[in-house]
C-alpha cells in the first residue's frame, strides 16, 4: 500500500502558483521545491507538485491539457468545518481564482468549488459522518435527482429531429468539449430499440459508449429512453414562435456533483444547437 500521495500538475507560472496557494493556507516543502517544481503539503503525506509545463512534459508523451477548456483532474480536499470551506473558495477568488461550481448542501455534506490560476479544479468539503442517511448507499432507497436543461434552435421540427437521431450526424455534436469526439453511433429509433454512441477524448486517453433502450418515440415530440445504468431521460421538443425549444431532463448518477453533470450536458446540447444552426 502507498505511504504517500503526490499529485503532478503542469502551471504556467510557478512563482505566481506558489503565492496563489500560499494565500490559501497552504505550505511548501523546500526539499523538493526549486524553480522548476513546488512540493505543496495538503495534509499529512499528501502532495501536490506544482510543476512549470516543461518539466512537466517530462514525465508523458501526450500534450498538456488547457484546463480553462477542457477537465483534466478533479482534485477533492476536506476541510474542519463549513466556514473553512466559505473562506478558503472566497480566499481562491480573492487571489485570482475563480468559482466553477455553485455551492451544495447534502445535510451531512457541504462542499464548494473553485478553479486556481490555470483552470484545475479544486472540490473543498466538510463532511458530518454522524449526519449520512442510513440508507446512504441503499440502491433502492436513493432519491433520484432530475436535472433539465435546454437550447432554444432556429430550424425547422424536420431539421432538429434528423440531427438529433441519425447517426451521421450525432457524430458531429455527442460531446462537450473541443478535445472529445463521437467516433461511432448506431441507432434503431424504435420503443425497444437500442442506441449507442461511442464518446472518446482526442488523445485516446479516455472513452466510453453511452447506450440506452427507447421507452417512448414520438415523432418530432418526444424521445425517452433508460440508460444501462437505470436512469431515465425525457427529450422534448416543443415550438415557440419560428424556433423549437429542446428540452431535456434527466436523473443524475451519484458519483458527480450534480453542477457538473449538468454543466456536461449542458455543453452537449449546445454542440447540437451549433451544428443545426450552421449546416
Amino acid at each position: 500500500m502507498a505511504k504517500q500521495i503526490f499529485i503532478n500538475l503542469p502551471v504556467k507560472d510557478l512563482n505566481k502558483s506558489i503565492a496563489f496557494f500560499t494565500t490559501l493556507g497552504f505550505t511548501f516543502n523546500p526539499q523538493f521545491t526549486n524553480e522548476e517544481a513546488a512540493c505543496m503539503i495538503i495534509g499529512e503525506n499528501i502532495y501536490a507538485m506544482l510543476l512549470t509545463e516543461k518539466r512537466f512534459k517530462d514525465f508523458t508523451k501526450k500534450d498538456i491539457a488547457d484546463s480553462t477548456k477542457t477537465t483534466e483532474v478533479l482534485i477533492a480536499i476536506d476541510a474542519e468545518s463549513r466556514e473553512q470551506v466559505i473562506e478558503m473558495v472566497e480566499a481562491a477568488i480573492s487571489a485570482g481564482g475563480s468559482k466553477y461550481m455553485d455551492a451544495a448542501d447534502h445535510g451531512w455534506m457541504y462542499q464548494h468549488s473553485f478553479a486556481d490560476l490555470d483552470g484545475h479544479q479544486w472540490e473543498v468539503l466538510y463532511m458530518d459522518e454522524s449526519k449520512i442517511p442510513p440508507d446512504f448507499n441503499s440502491k433502492e432507497t436513493t432519491k433520484k435527482t432530475t436535472i433539465t436543461i435546454e437550447a432554444l434552435i432556429n430550424a425547422p421540427i424536420e431539421k432538429i429531429w434528423d440531427y438529433w437521431t441519425n447517426p451521421e450526424h450525432i457524430t458531429h455534436w455527442n460531446f462537450a468539449s473541443d478535445d472529445w469526439c463521437a467516433p461511432a453511433a448506431t441507432n434503431d429509433l424504435n420503443v425497444g430499440g437500442k442506441f449507442s454512441y461511442r464518446m472518446e477524448s482526442k488523445d485516446g486517453g479516455m472513452g466510453f459508449d453511452f447506450v440506452g433502450t427507447y421507452t417512448d418515440v414520438q415523432l418530432h415530440k418526444t424521445i425517452a429512453y433508460t440508460l444501462e445504468d437505470d436512469r431515465n431521460v425525457k427529450v422534448d421538443f416543443v415550438k415557440e414562435g419560428d424556433h423549437y425549444k429542446v428540452i431535456e431532463s434527466f436523473e443524475a448518477e451519484q458519483t458527480n456533483p450534480i453542477e457538473l453533470q449538468q454543466h456536461g450536458w449542458q455543453a452537449i446540447l449546445n454542440n447540437f444547437k451549433q451544428h443545426v444552426e450552421s449546416n
